[in-house]
């Protein structure tokens, strides 16, 4: 499940990630701790849209015809 992290100080600062544990290892790393950050489970933009939420960037596929 999806995980957004929003900074304690920073209200606005809101970063989303794929999963929970990717968002602990951002804030470990880069934010400060994971104390300074909130965690909100969300959910995941690929089960709610399919191939999230830009239909045009989906993956093509194309049919090949049969060579015979």
């Amino acid at each position: 499940m999806a995980c957004k992290i929003t900074h304690r100080s920073l209200r606005d600062q809101q970063i989303r990630f794929a999963n929970r544990e990717a968002a602990e290892r951002y804030a470990e790393i880069m934010g400060g701790g994971v104390e300074n950050w909130v965690f909100t489970t969300v959910p995941s933009v690929v089960a709610e849209y399919g191939w999230g939420p830009y239909p045009e960037r989906a993956p093509r596929t194309r049919q090949l015809e049969a060579v015979g």
